[in-house]
């Protein structure tokens, strides 16, 4: 019996590794699919980035130019609309993307109290 447990240790052992690798490696490229870039409806832009294994969002209001960076969204939805959140205190930052309709996001922000302040399409932008 102890053999056997010994045989059974060790097939384990050598074979973590593999899984842990396959694992940890597959979610990166199911999130690189979001369509990085920046969007803009002239009034607002945003921009999308991954780095370092990490979603960035930089907002910024094109006529007061009051902006906002943030780092390490939480990834949610499903292959049709995924959505990225960001938290800054008590405020909430969330883009929805469709990967069938790439060129368009939607922006969203919501105050502690849960009350959206801000819902807007924006467009891929090439600037």
């Amino acid at each position: 019996m102890k053999f056997q447990a010994m045989v059974l240790a060790t097939i384990l052992g050598l074979s973590t590794p593999a899984i842990a690798d396959i694992a940890l490696s597959t979610p990166v490229v199911a999130q690189a699919n979001l369509a990085t870039g920046m969007y803009s409806d002239g009034e607002w832009s945003v921009t999308i980035g991954y780095n370092n294994n990490a979603f960035s969002y930089y907002g910024e209001n094109l006529r007061t130019g009051d902006s906002i960076n943030l780092r390490g969204a939480r990834v949610s939805g499903n292959n049709q609309r995924r959505i990225y959140t960001w938290r800054n205190g008590d405020f909430r930052y969330q883009v929805a993307w469709q990967p069938s309709d790439p060129g368009v996001i939607r922006v969203q922000v919501f105050n502690g109290r849960g009350r959206e302040t801000l819902n807007r399409l924006l467009y891929e932008s090439n600037d």
